[in-house]
């Protein structure tokens, strides 16, 4: 029996419940209950404690919400209660710091401190020399998440009472709402994400998978010191008859004659000073964040296909399904390698470079200048700029043309913010994105992404300002989109001057990374604002439904609109339930500012 065992009274004792309600977010969608954490109030939390304490405490299905995935098909998340929230965060507090100490160091996902540039660092300079890539895609990870399993690892830790707590939350179901005919629930597996216990679950799971793989796999395939070394590189230097008939002849080519065997040597494909086949000699290298985990090996391929069985046997051992169409072997050098965002890439061959030696040599050899090989052993990251150009297309930053070429477009839901907050937002955008892709081997390709960025900041200024292009927008902010405001300088667009390559790995504790803006809903990004765009998917207009080019109406409230004769009866009805925003088409926009948007009922009877 394990001595950290977590007590149920000690869980659910205020103090505790309180740093719960601590670990919850505010200004987040509520949920089924309709209950914000500004409505959590002391009382409330001692009510919980007696729910609890007398165990007559029962959670709230979660509201389920799909997102559509970057590669195509749906992420279903689900949204607790704020009470079932403090709950969660409750035994978040008592569980992270026991299994804290039992997780391997080749786990990074959802561990304080720890990000994905954790994983990257270590993938960098820790996996010299691979020749596999092994990629195994587990199915919906959190949604095979097996109960059974689960709770009895976690009975190793917890009393009974805790352990029944917990057993209540992974198995409250959800309700979907946009179909609510659908009420699954989660009888033996799964665990939904966007619940706050539902990452350490996951590593809880996978954690058995993370000590099989580094106490078995690697020690077994892991063999030898350091390669052979190649005995044709140690014979280069070896003289044959004729070159001995030389050296007789003229010794003082003795030196230059060496060097010049050594660069004929250099320029063919075989200029290893170590055996690349030796057999007593073998690496595999294992990380994991969250369910997204790689496998790097060095030695033959029907050895990694043997890793890639052994792998995915275990995560059918703990109810996990693999996907045999996602999953791969790759060779290192191929092109497509992609994990957490960037592109992995080991280059195949050695660069030759002048060779400085230190030697004193005489006139005639100096004048051969020795080559030495320039060992690429090392991955090289790249951005993959082509998808988050497309990703831009997709969110309405920019649209592509009839040659494939994109062009950055206005985005027309921004244009209803003030000028600080549009760029303050496009500055998330682009400082998130270079701050992700800060250890990547080629920044310069980033300055596509940049670009479009900057001009769909301007056209976005342009539209709200009425202005024809976004060269009058430059000319009226200047090329950084400086705002002002009584003369003074309340933001500037944040666009870097260089992007000269500089490998920098962003792992710092607290360190809120994003896979660029790929993985951000642009309505919603950190650190630029909290204000929360409140808008329509289609024409508010009655009877429109139209879905395309749709533009944001602004509504100036009047303290008395009731002598206003310029305002429609729709207007008069938004601006008296506080609308400031409404969403239009452009046809009917357009009738609006024309004051013909409505017209009265009994003047078209009059007319007809």
């Amino acid at each position: 029996m394990c001595k950290n065992i977590i007590k149920y009274n000690d869980l659910i004792n205020i103090e505790n419940l309180k740093k719960g309600l601590e670990r919850t977010k505010s200004n987040v969608n509520p949920g089924l209950d309709g209950e914000i954490k500004s409505q959590i109030t002391e009382n409330r939390l001692k009510k919980l404690h007696n729910e609890l304490a007398s165990q007559k405490y029962k959670p709230t299905p979660s509201k389920r919400v799909g997102i559509p995935r970057p590669d195509g098909g749906t992420r279903y998340l689900g949204i607790s209660s704020q009470i079932d929230k403090v709950v969660q965060g409750a035994i978040l507090n008592k569980l992270e710091p026991i299994f804290e100490t039992l997780f391997l160091d080749v786990s990074f996902g959802s561990r304080k401190g720890l990000n994905c540039h954790n994983v990257l660092k270590k993938i960098k300079y820790g996996w010299k020399g691979v020749t596999w890539i092994i990629s195994v895609d587990v199915e919906k990870c959190f949604d095979r998440v097996n109960h059974e399993i689960l709770l009895k690892k976690l009975s190793l830790h917890c009393d009974q009472s805790t352990l029944e707590l917990i057993r209540k939350l992974l198995k409250v179901g959800y309700v979907d709402v946009h179909n609510l005919n659908d009420r699954s629930k989660y009888n033996v597996i799964g665990t939904p994400q966007g619940s706050l216990i539902s990452p350490v679950m996951n590593n809880i799971i996978l954690h058995e998978l993370d000590e099989y793989v580094v106490n078995e796999v690697l020690s077994a395939f892991n063999r030898g010191k350091s390669r052979k070394k190649n005995a044709e590189y140690s014979k280069r230097y070896t003289f044959n008859d004729f070159d001995k008939q030389i050296v007789q002849q003229y010794p003082g080519l003795n030196k230059a004659l060496l060097r010049v065997k050594h660069n004929e040597f250099a320029k063919g494909d075989k200029f290893t000073a170590m055996d690349g086949f030796d057999s007593d000699f073998r690496r595999c290298h294992y990380v994991r964040y969250v369910d997204d985990f790689l496998i790097g090996f060095t030695g033959p391929r029907d050895e990694a296909q043997q890793i890639f069985e052994l792998v995915s046997n275990k995560l059918k051992d703990l109810k996990f399904d693999v996907s045999q169409e996602k999953s791969k072997i790759y060779h290192s050098n191929e092109r497509n390698i992609k994990y957490l965002g960037v592109y992995l890439r080991y280059f195949k061959h050695h660069k030759l470079k002048l060779r400085k030696d230190g030697i004193s040599t005489d006139e005639i050899t100096n004048q051969v200048n020795a080559l030495q090989a320039q060992a690429i052993n090392i991955v090289h990251f790249r951005a993959p700029i082509n998808e988050m150009l497309l990703k831009l297309v997709d969110k309405g930053l920019a649209k592509r043309r009839k040659d494939c070429t994109i062009r950055a477009t206005g985005y027309l839901r921004y244009s209803m913010l003030e000028d600080e907050k549009i760029v303050k937002r496009f500055s998330a955008m682009i400082r998130g994105t270079l701050n992700y892709y800060s250890c990547i081997n080629k920044r310069s390709d980033l300055w596509k992404v940049f670009a479009v960025l900057r001009k769909s900041c301007a056209l976005t200024l342009a539209h709200k300002h009425k202005l024809n292009s976004a060269a009058q927008v430059y000319a009226k902010f200047g090329p950084n989109l400086i705002i002002r405001k009584l003369g003074k300088e309340v933001a500037c667009l944040f666009y870097p001057k260089s992007l000269k390559t500089k490998i920098d790995f962003k792992i710092r504790e607290n360190s809120d990374l994003h896979p660029s803006m790929l993985e951000i809903e642009i309505d919603k990004i950190p650190a630029s604002t909290k204000t929360n765009l409140k808008i329509a998917d289609i024409c508010e207009y009655e009877g429109c439904n139209e879905m395309e080019h749709l533009e944001a109406h602004h509504l100036n409230p009047m303290s008395n609109i009731a002598k206003r004769e310029d305002l429609s009866m729709f207007e008069k009805a938004l601006i008296r339930r506080k609308r400031k925003v409404v969403m239009l088409c452009k046809k009917h926009h357009n009738l609006l500012h024309r004051k013909r948007i409505f017209e009265n009922k009994t003047k078209k009877n009059e007319d007809i």
